[in-house]
Parts: structure tokens; C-alpha cells; sequence
């Protein structure tokens, strides 16, 4: 019995070991589209579309001869804008939140000599860290910090729960492309606001590199 269960152990730790030297690790940056659609008082609309900046650190593990999983930690800039005309005066007013983004992704890759193609989803958790709204009323620029929390003090609640798709190609080199669309799923209004909703959503374009030689799945 402690023969077989010894045995065993040396297998798993062999099986974690060999997946463990097949990770590879690197690094993205790119632009996000964003934007915010709100519901108030039986009321939905959403703004302009507002871009930001994307950077960040992700590991590519597999865990199978055509599965992987990659997680990722990513610094994110969600927003959204707007512009209004009114007697013949422009105003115009948007919405910056940067944020620490980790998303899990579960991919499903079929790799050649050329390169590998990858497409998957899963779940991604945001944490805001600062944000700024800025208004102008044609004439005067002005600004505030956002607050967050869940007070009646605070504009939005401190975390944003989402859904994240994504799809991309890596080549023999290490250098990746990547596309991915992430949806809100938490109402980012607080908790005294129960009759009105506020979600996210961007699409984001990603350049990367992982640090070590493709090798294919087997």
C-alpha cells in the first residue's frame, strides 16, 4: 500500500513538474475601447466610446495536448465620454477609471510549425484604483476624483466582476496578437442605488511576448 501510494505521489509530482517547464511567461500592451451602459428609472443608455491604454504580465500553462490555462494580471483603463450641444454651446464630459484587472482564461489551441492559433474565455475581476471625471461646459474645464465604495458617498462600488473572451495568434518567435471583449457583470452602482444598474465593457487590441520558444502540445 505505501509502495503503490509512493509510486503514485512521484507520478503527480513528475505529470506537475513536466507541465510546470512548459509554462511559458510574458507580457502584453495595447489599447482598450471603452464604455459604460446605465439603467435609471426604467431608463438605459450609454455613452461614447472612450479609448484607454492597456499593460500586463500573464502566464500561458498548459493542460492538455490542445488546452490551456492563462491568467493574467493587467493594469486597464475603462471609460466612456460624452458630448451634448446646447445653444449652440458644446459641452462635453467623461469618465476615467484605471483598474487592476486579473482575468482566468481557459484557451483551446491548435498549434502548427507556423505559429499556434488560441481562442477561449473566462471570468476576469476588476479592482479600481483611481478615478477622475472631467467636464466641460465650453468655456470652463473642470474635475473631480471618483469615489469608490459602498456608501452613499461613493459613486461605484470598489470591484467589477466580468466575463472575458478573447482570441489571438503566437508565433515560433514568441511575439503574440490578441483581441478580447470584456462584459461587466456587476452593478458598479452602490448598494443605495437598488433601482439603478451600471455595467462595463470594452473591447481591447493587444500586441505581446512570451519569453520562451513556442513548443507545440503534444
Amino acid at each position: 500500500m505505501k509502495k503503490s501510494l509512493f509510486i503514485l505521489v512521484c507520478l503527480a509530482t513528475t505529470a506537475f513538474t513536466s507541465q510546470a517547464q512548459k509554462t511559458r511567461f510574458g507580457f502584453t500592451g495595447g489599447v482598450v475601447f471603452a464604455n459604460y451602459h446605465a439603467e435609471v428609472d426604467g431608463e438605459s443608455g450609454k455613452g461614447d466610446t472612450k479609448s484607454g491604454v492597456t499593460a500586463g504580465l500573464l502566464a500561458d500553462i498548459p493542460l492538455s495536448s490542445h488546452f490551456s490555462f492563462q491568467p493574467a494580471l493587467n493594469f486597464t483603463q475603462k471609460g466612456m465620454a460624452e458630448k451634448e450641444i446646447y445653444l449652440g454651446i458644446t459641452e462635453k464630459s467623461s469618465l476615467r477609471i484605471n483598474c487592476i484587472e486579473v482575468p482566468l482564461n481557459v484557451l483551446y489551441n491548435v498549434s502548427s510549425n507556423t505559429g499556434n492559433f488560441f481562442i477561449g474565455a473566462g471570468p476576469s475581476l476588476a479592482f479600481h484604483v483611481s478615478g477622475k471625471w472631467k467636464f466641460n461646459d465650453g468655456s470652463e474645464s473642470t474635475s473631480s476624483d471618483v469615489k469608490f465604495g459602498n456608501t452613499d458617498e461613493d459613486h461605484f462600488k470598489s470591484m467589477d466582476f466580468g466575463a472575458n473572451f478573447l482570441t489571438g495568434y503566437s508565433f515560433p518567435n514568441g511575439l503574440m496578437l490578441a483581441v478580447n471583449y470584456n462584459l461587466g457583470l456587476s452593478n458598479l452602482f452602490t448598494e443605495e442605488n437598488d433601482n439603478s444598474t451600471m455595467k462595463s465593457s470594452y473591447f481591447g487590441i493587444k500586441l505581446g511576448f512570451l519569453l520562451n520558444s513556442m513548443k507545440n502540445r503534444k
